[in-house]
């Protein structure tokens, strides 16, 4: 891009003024958005040298195009140029700019508190700005924070973490995105927390990894097991886990986060079942094997497999609140809503009242699956 002689000088002089007071960060930008060059600073003025490198820097990114260029000052303060004029707009990033981007309303994950995970997972620009295409996951994540919140303050109401921290396990984490605003979340409570995530892809973990490293969550760790089997992950806790969380367990696999929860009798679960097929597959060959099975009432429902999948995932999961409720906790059903699954999704929150029961009480449970003809795997499990 041609920039002029005029606005070249112009970008030199409103650079060097604001540089007087030091950088974070400066992103170059194209005006449609994409390809960003950042360049970060320690928050100190630039000596001469420094200031001229940065000088040619910034005319270099106009010259390529990229001519929207923000200069992070400080936590409050950026300087916003556009280099084919040259002329700088100081932004104060205040506590109503703030609200603002919070939709009008104070969050946890407020955007100047929290602006280096913000950025990691994606919702934050490199200039501390939301965009409206990430407006709605910011809203998302913030919404379960709050379906999260009763959980911790039960938790800490019934001991004390400061001695021994809470211990939360994260089965098939996926990119880990919730796991770090679950920890982010835990620090602003001032909760001392151990969390542990768990997936079966390694290039998945692997980043995760990286990017704990990036926001100093040393109190996060990841590794690449299966549900079935983080024996090792749940031992590397520090004791069994208080938090059970599968917010991505597709199918059978939110049954084996189940069972492992009831097993290490953690005191709280989240849950958000998906693809639920094991009693859609069940119920259709119980109704081709017998004429008068489970769906006698409903010839339609034995006909039509959108509706028979339907009826089938919300028996699974009336059945796994069944078997938690008879085995000690208390349920909570929400809607919950995250980009990686469905628009709307089922919520499960769970907490122990006293101690885990006895398997027996699951008798009545049971009886119920096999008048249906069905065999969910978390009873099989357990």
């Amino acid at each position: 891009m041609n920039v002029s002689t005029r606005s070249r000088s112009r970008l030199r002089q409103t650079v060097s003024r604001h540089l007087r007071r030091g950088f974070v960060r400066a992103i170059f930008a194209r005006p449609g958005g994409g390809d960003d060059e950042v360049v970060e600073g320690d928050g100190g003025v630039p000596d001469a040298a420094a200031i001229t490198g940065l000088l040619e820097r910034a005319l270099a990114a106009a010259d390529a195009g990229r001519v929207k260029q923000t200069w992070i000052i400080d936590a409050e303060h950026r300087v916003l140029i556009d280099a084919r004029h040259g002329g700088g707009k100081p932004i104060a990033h205040d506590s109503e700019r703030v609200i603002k981007q919070m939709g009008g309303k104070d969050r946890v994950l407020r955007p100047d508190r929290s602006q280096p995970l913000l950025q990691v997972i994606g919702i934050m620009n490199p200039d501390g700005t939301i965009s409206a295409k990430h407006a709605k996951k910011y809203k998302q994540i913030s919404h379960f924070v709050e379906l999260c919140r009763p959980i911790w303050d039960g938790l800490r109401s019934q001991r004390d973490f400061g001695a021994e921290p809470l211990r939360v396990l994260d089965l098939g984490c996926g990119n880990g995105y919730l796991t770090f605003v679950m920890t982010e979340a835990l620090r602003l409570a001032e909760l001392p927390a151990r969390l542990h995530g768990v997936d079966v892809r390694g290039d998945v973990i692997a980043r995760c990894r990286e990017r704990a490293g990036t926001l100093g969550y040393h109190e996060l760790a990841f590794s690449c097991a299966t549900i079935a089997d983080v024996e090792q992950a749940a031992a590397l806790l520090g004791g069994p886990p208080d938090l059970v969380v599968a917010l991505h367990a597709c199918d059978t696999a939110t049954d084996d986060a189940l069972a492992l929860a009831i097993e290490a009798g953690a005191r709280a679960i989240l849950v958000a079942p998906c693809c639920q097929h094991e009693i859609a597959a069940q119920l259709a060959t119980a109704a081709g094997r017998d004429g008068d099975g489970p769906l006698r009432w409903s010839p339609a429902m034995q006909r039509h497999s959108l509706l028979r999948q339907d009826f089938a995932a919300t028996l699974t999961d009336a059945l796994r609140i069944d078997v938690l409720e008879a085995l000690g906790w208390s349920v909570d059903t929400l809607e919950f809503v995250d980009d990686s699954h469905t628009p709307k999704n089922l919520l499960l929150r769970a907490r122990l009242r006293g101690s885990v029961r006895e398997r027996g009480a699951l008798a009545a449970v049971r009886q119920r699956c096999a008048a249906l003809g069905i065999a969910p795997r978390l009873l099989s499990r357990l």
